[in-house]
Order: structure tokens, then sequence, then C-alpha cells
């Protein structure tokens, strides 16, 4: 079985909290705080082996801010794509799905995990090459959320648009090319969101198979945003409008 490194306490923690099979935990000597508390408590309840080491020891497992807290864990499980959908629309009436073309970047996907586990997205699909690793970087960016949302791992994101549009579901792209803006759109119903990478935007094979597309409003000659940021708008903007 594959093993993953992750590293911080908040992602050590959400770790334990969603059941995520971890090997060994590693503690800095000397670590002394109510979340350190917390944490070596999770950990004798749920009979996870851990030890306590040196600033050294960790530093060996990763130079990142590890913050006295490393751990190894089984690589996050991903899902497949036909049954993760199936089983969605068949517990939800108005699903809401992500496709990420082409980001590139750890703890841009980190936060977009958090913001999706955060706002209620139900998916999210990633491309098997040309996509961020989902590894310790991305938990901790993540702070937990990639225990949370079902990410599934494609070898063509046009097959989950396919399958998608067989379903009924809405397929909706976030582009600077649009002409409205999100604020004017409706996003009732079973809808997949697409969002590419911030130098290319969405892929022309993607862009042809849209629904709908709209773009955020700005202000002041800025014309982009961080893709993790356009996303959380997003995200926010749907639980909005269906709360």
């Amino acid at each position: 079985m594959e093993k993953e490194t992750i590293y911080g306490i908040h992602a050590v923690l959400e770790a334990i909290k969603s059941s995520q099979p971890i090997d060994k935990v590693w503690i800095q000597k000397g670590s002394k705080s109510k979340l350190f508390e917390l944490l070596l408590n999770k950990l004798r309840l749920n009979s996870i082996s851990f030890s306590f080491v040196p600033s050294e020891k960790l530093e060996r497992f990763s130079t990142k801010n590890h913050q006295g807290v490393v751990a190894r864990i089984a690589a996050i499980k991903t899902m497949e794509m036909v049954p993760l959908i199936n089983e969605i629309l068949q517990q939800k009436k108005n699903p809401l799905f992500v496709l990420l073309d082409g980001i590139t970047d750890v703890r841009n996907f980190g936060a977009i995990l958090r913001s999706a586990a955060a706002s209620g997205v139900d998916a999210v699909f990633i491309s098997s090459t040309g996509s961020a690793p989902l590894n310790g970087d991305v938990v901790k960016t993540s702070a937990g959320g990639a225990f949370k949302v079902p990410i599934s791992k494609v070898s063509h994101l046009k097959d989950v648009v396919f399958h998608l549009k067989a379903r009924d579901v809405k397929i909706f792209g976030i582009t600077e090319k649009a002409k409205e803006t999100v604020f004017k759109k409706n996003f009732e119903g079973p809808l997949a969101l697409i969002f590419g990478s911030e130098d290319i935007g969405i892929s022309k094979g993607l862009i042809k198979l849209l629904d709908d597309e709209a773009k955020l409003q700005m202000e002041n000659e800025i014309d982009s945003l961080n893709v993790s940021v356009t996303c959380g708008i997003l995200f926010f903007e749907i639980l909005r409008q269906r709360s």
C-alpha cells in the first residue's frame, strides 16, 4: 500500500477525525499546548502509534512548517468516476460537482479542497496527468478538506463531462472570456463547475462542451484572481443561492 507523509497538527487531527489509516505519528519533544494535549488524547483513544523525537528528526521527514507533528498515513483514496457520480445523483437532488482542469500548484489545490469542503461541494474531479499531486502539502493547505470531499482522478476530464451530461447535469465554465458575471446567473439544479489554470484557462476541448459560462466582475484594472480565490467565491455564491 502506498504511503504519504503529512505534517502539521491540524492536518493530523483531521486525518484521525476522518478515520484515515495512520501508521505512525512523530511529535517533537517538549511540545506543549492544548492542541498537543488534544492530539495525544486522540492518538491514545484510537490506539495510534506515536513517539516523541527531537526536531532534527522531524526535519528529516519534512522541511516544511511541520508545527512539531509529522505522520505517515495510507495514500489518500480516490474514487472511481462512474460509481461516485451515480451515488451522488441518487442521494442528492441538486449536487455540485467540480472539475479542475490543469491546476498544478499544490497550495491552490489544497485551498480549493478546503473551500469545497466548507461549502458542501459533492465531488472534485482531476486529471491523472497535468494536475497537482494529492500529497502532504495539499492535505496541510486543505486543513483536512482533502479527507472530507470525494476526489476522483480520471484519464480525461471529457469523460466526466460526457457522463454528467448524460445524467442531465449542467456544465458551467468559469472563464474571463464570458460575457456575463457569475452574480447574474442562476445556479439551481444539478451542476458541474469547470475551472482552468490561471495562465491557460479551461482547455479548448472542454470549452466546446460547456452549457453556459460566466466570469467574475472585477474593478481597478485587475483582470484575474488566484484560481483558489475564484473557486471560493463561486462555491459560496452557489451555497448562498441554494440556502
